[in-house]
């Protein structure tokens, strides 16, 4: 995988990190309240710059007032308690800066506040891909280029001789487009790489508690079954040590292979580690992924055991896998 293939060089291009402080603050709360405090910051610094200029508004006076404290706050709870932000409120972070964007390329005359407001539009696509996905922020991004594309074309910073053009306007909408079309690949790469496991296909260990973590929650804010089954290769070993590993590997794309083509396409298969994996069956009871075990295995070009558990109240994705995991070890010394 490419994780593999770091190099030492590129740890050390990441060595500021490894200060006590913010090693602290990563230990704390998550990568997404992080770096949405990073840019709370940036713009409660940039209120206190406006702060300080004599030629601003009541209006604008009492925004800038507003953002550093509300900005700073919040970097400071995120930077000092810990505190893990909410996602909704990376949103409101988006919304707010389309707004006062709005405000200062339509409505103001303040020229390096609008200079700002379309430097950023970018930074705040990448930021809304890597942390909502491809739906929700393609369409949010595509309201804010229409909205503040509008206000632009129409305030007092465009027409003959004014600072913003319609080449200005189509180049920061293109731009800011592109921005958000990365963000959305290294999402979904990242996302891929960390959850797959790259010689079989299936899930690996994360990617699959993941998952079953999401369909748990589905199913029992719905009142739905949900079934998980543990499978276990037999003599397994037995192939590596005769026939040498590239035969294991063989048996083991080949065993999934077959589990995900004969299985339902609402199924999903993953590898807990070697030649453990484990299927996640949506709205089924135990009774019917008894069924379908019993039909994959009826086909297996190499032997394996299996147990099944479904979920119940008050399961969490180890008790889960655990139960159905001795219910697999019981099938095998059957």
């Amino acid at each position: 995988m490419v994780v593999q293939d770091i190099r030492a060089s590129d740890a050390e291009d990441l060595r500021w990190l490894r200060f006590g402080w913010l090693r602290s603050i990563r230990e704390r709360t998550s990568t997404f309240s992080v770096v949405t405090a990073t840019l709370l910051l940036y713009f409660g610094v940039l209120g206190v710059f406006e702060l300080i200029e004599s030629d601003i508004t009541l209006f604008e006076r009492a925004l800038s007032a507003g953002t550093i404290a509300v900005c700073l706050g919040l970097f400071a709870m995120v930077a000092f308690v810990g505190v893990e932000l909410p996602e909704w409120a990376g949103l409101v972070l988006i919304a707010c800066h389309a707004l006062v964007s709005t405000y200062y390329l339509g409505f103001s005359d303040e020229r390096q506040n609008a200079i700002a407001a379309f430097q950023e539009l970018p930074i705040m696509a990448m930021y809304f891909s890597w942390f909502y996905g491809a739906k929700v922020s393609r369409v949010g991004t595509l309201a804010i280029i229409v909205v503040v594309g509008t206000a632009t074309a129409f305030g007092p910073f465009t027409g003959p001789g004014g600072l913003l053009g319609p080449v200005n306007i189509v180049g920061v909408a293109l731009f800011t487009w592109m921005c958000l079309e990365a963000g959305i690949f290294m999402r979904h790469r990242i996302r891929l790489e960390s959850h797959s496991d790259e010689l079989t296909g299936t899930l690996n260990r994360r990617g699959f508690e993941a998952k079953t973590l999401a369909e748990m929650r589905r199913a029992s804010r719905h009142e739905r079954p949900l079934s998980v089954a543990v499978l276990d290769l037999d003599k397994f070993k037995d192939v590596n040590d005769g026939a040498g590993h590239a035969a294991g590997d063989f048996v083991l794309r080949a065993v999934t292979a077959q589990w995900m083509s004969m299985s339902r396409s609402t199924d999903i298969v993953g590898r807990l580690g070697g030649d453990e994996f484990a299927m996640l069956m949506p709205e089924t009871d135990a009774d019917d992924a008894r069924v379908l075990m019993l039909r994959l295995r009826e086909f297996a070009s190499h032997p394996w055991s299996w147990g099944v558990a479904q979920l119940r109240p008050g399961d969490t994705v180890e008790s889960l896998l655990n139960r159905a995991d001795q219910a697999m070890y019981d099938d095998k010394r059957a």
